[in-house]
């Protein structure tokens, strides 16, 4: 259900954005964070945006009294802006048709299967070329000797190309769509192309937390890694329970978090709502000095960020050995 709230907007948004709104918002002494961006004409709010209230529900604001600071609010989303590299990586996969409109990156071999979920860049189109993600298949195949996957869960359907679209990750965040694709498209390959039984790891960055943790409410998923998770805003987003969502996770977890976090929260560190839920079924390291997305986008020319990604990777390794 959607709140109306009357508000006094501060800030004089420009018009030419595609998405006039604030990562978060502090209205009073409320804070808001941005959840999705639609048609709120019919409520009569000022703006198309709809944020997520501390104490739970949606709400869109129209104008009124109260003093508002407004957080990140060029084009933001329901998690922090993403960093954009360009990555000349020459991979050592193959894109393979997963079926006629599904493609996937393919790389290693043998019985023990990564399954790798993107952020919101993706493995096809112009957008991927700015992430690390087919360099973090290729080392995982390699150091780990894993048959690694990149499912394209947008199914082609691709971000717009170096902006961000709050309507899009509403589209594709789509339990129904990407467990149908799980059941009817990913897991068929696997079991048409490999021999023997299968031991299947889940990974994920950003967005890709989403299908992560979905997932691995499965009992044929032995494990799943979280880097730089955004599936807590994304669950909302869907109009599921995190609480639900993480009580049913059978999977041990791995969640790897950025320090320096533009939206904080303690959903994902120890002493959160997974820790609670998931207890000694769930692992967190804490990356003190890195932003969100330093594993796949994050500046190499900085030794820091270099250091956190080896870390990662070797974090990756070390859990992905003992669960699979």
């Amino acid at each position: 259900m959607l709140y109306i709230i009357s508000i006094s907007l501060l800030f004089s948004l420009v018009a030419s954005q595609p998405t006039p709104c604030c990562q978060s918002k502090m209205v009073g002494e409320v804070n808001y964070t941005l959840v999705t961006y639609m048609d709120t004409s019919e409520w009569g709010c000022k703006e198309n945006c709809v944020y997520a209230a501390e104490d739970g529900g949606n709400v869109c604001f129209k104008t009124g009294e109260l003093p508002v600071t407004c957080q990140e609010s060029s084009g933001g989303g329901g998690w922090p802006q993403e960093p954009q590299v360009e990555s000349n990586y020459t991979a050592r996969g193959e894109m393979v048709d997963l079926d006629p409109n599904m493609k996937g990156y393919l790389v290693g071999s043998g019985q023990k299967v990564v399954i790798w979920s993107t952020d919101i860049f993706g493995i096809t189109g112009e957008n991927s070329k700015r992430r690390r993600t087919k360099e973090w298949a290729d080392f995982l195949a390699e150091e780990g000797d894993y048959t690694v996957l990149v499912p394209d869960w947008f199914r082609g359907n691709n971000m717009p190309f170096m902006s961000f679209d709050p309507m899009w990750v509403t589209q594709v965040t789509n339990w129904t769509r990407i467990e149908s694709d799980w059941k009817n498209v990913v897991l068929p390959y696997l079991e048409t192309n490999m021999t023997g039984p299968l031991s299947i790891g889940l990974i994920g960055t950003c967005w890709g937390s989403y299908p992560v943790v979905l997932l691995s409410r499965f009992n044929n998923i032995k494990c799943g890694i979280s880097m730089h998770p955004s599936h807590s805003g994304l669950i909302n987003l869907a109009g599921q329970s995190e609480s639900e969502v993480l009580s049913q996770i059978v999977a041990p977890q791995l969640f790897m978090v950025e320090g320096i976090a533009v939206i904080p929260t303690d959903n994902y560190k120890a002493g959160g709502l997974a820790d609670e839920i998931l207890g000694d079924e769930i692992t967190f390291e804490e990356f003190n000095d890195m932003k969100h997305g330093w594993t796949v986008g994050g500046d190499l020319s900085d030794p820091d960020v270099v250091s956190g990604v080896m870390k990662a990777k070797k974090l990756a390794l070390q859990f992905f050995a003992k669960y699979l």
